[in-house]
């Protein structure tokens, strides 16, 4: 495979999902892809791990000899000893204001315990990391990039200056349980083009931002259009799926129900990119899919462990020690093994 410039498109998954990305990581790292990553797309968990990540480098992309030593070690450190939501949920009884600002709350938590800080201007210019967010008012995906933020039917602002653990929240606002982040538009200059070079457009006084995941829980949008192909800014993409499979479930509360309809739809959304992607980029050999609960024949992760990090919740609790380790390796094993040529066991989801 001859590539140069590599995208990365890490799905949704809450804790699960940030630590298998963190699992594919450690594996590019250890053998000298992160100089070629040039764009990064995440959403919900995906984005908690690429904050985390950021936030122990200064806010600096880490070459592979800072991950594997420094960064990573940290980063694993830091997320089995702070508790995000325990520690939201044992703040909340002493914050009344934040009741129906839970989303603050987490990002606030995601600053004191994991020490997400600063803004985006002090992300990088390279590689780009698109933080991806669903727009109650149009349906759209909404993205926050150093350079500019937006939604294609709104309109797009240039060097947003807003602070990284908000906008990791905001993608992160899985509907009921943490609810929206409320984006003010006030002293916000927005035009109909990404480069600010257009008109400007008129907007509404503020808009509501959920979970990414609600609108594509892949993070595919940003660097694969169904129909188009690879974005200009790749020629190689890498798909790192931890989405929560649509097992068996019985009817429940109404809370619950709504929960249930949602995940199969956004479980028919992500099947549906899936397989364009597969038809446009795979097989053309201009990417890897890796999705977690596929087992390699070969290699000693065994089906039993890869069902276990399929299944695990998705939750912002801190895993145990031994769970994390779990959910890790399987990342690392599922990019180690997937190659062309080589065949996987796809799991069914456990009833």
């Amino acid at each position: 495979m001859k590539f140069s410039k590599i995208g990365l498109a890490l799905s949704g998954g809450g804790i699960r999902a940030a630590v298998f990305h963190l699992g594919v990581l450690q594996y590019m790292a250890e053998v000298g892809l992160f100089s070629r990553i040039t764009s990064i797309s995440s959403v919900s968990g995906a984005s908690m791990c690429m904050g985390i990540i950021f936030a122990v480098n200064d806010n600096k992309w880490p070459s592979e000899e800072e991950f594997l030593k420094n960064v990573q070690p940290r980063v694993r450190k830091r997320m089995l000893r702070h508790n995000i939501q325990k520690a939201a949920l044992l703040r909340l009884p002493f914050s009344p204001s934040k009741w129906h600002n839970r989303v603050g709350l987490l990002s606030k938590m995601l600053e004191e315990k994991w020490g997400i800080r600063g803004c985006l201007q002090d992300l990088p210019l390279s590689p780009f990391w698109e933080i991806n967010c669903t727009t109650f008012e149009t349906g759209n995906r909404f993205r926050f990039r150093r350079d500019y933020m937006g939604d294609q039917k709104i309109g797009y602002v240039q060097n947003p200056n807003l602070p990284i653990s908000d906008m990791i929240a905001a993608s992160a606002a899985f509907p009921v349980l943490i609810g929206p982040y409320v984006l003010k538009t006030q002293g916000l200059l927005f035009t109909k083009d990404k480069k600010g070079k257009l008109e400007e457009v008129s907007v509404s006084d503020s808009y509501t931002l959920w979970d990414g995941g609600v609108f594509d829980n892949l993070g595919l949008d940003a660097l694969h259009k169904i129909g188009r192909g690879l974005d200009d800014s790749i020629d190689f993409l890498i798909v790192s799926n931890a989405s929560a499979p649509v097992s068996r479930q019985n009817r429940g509360r109404p809370s619950k129900n709504a929960r249930r309809l949602l995940d199969i739809a956004t479980g028919q959304v992500d099947a549906l990119r899936t397989r364009d992607l597969f038809s446009s980029v795979i097989k053309k050999e201009k990417g890897l899919y890796l999705k977690i609960g596929n087992t390699p024949e070969s290699g000693d992760f065994s089906e039993k462990d890869a069902i276990f990090a399929m299944n695990y919740p998705t939750t912002l609790n801190s895993p145990s020690e031994n769970d994390f380790n779990m959910i890790f390796r399987h990342g690392y094993e599922n990019a180690r093994f997937t190659l062309p040529g080589r065949k996987y066991t796809v799991h069914a989801p456990r009833p």
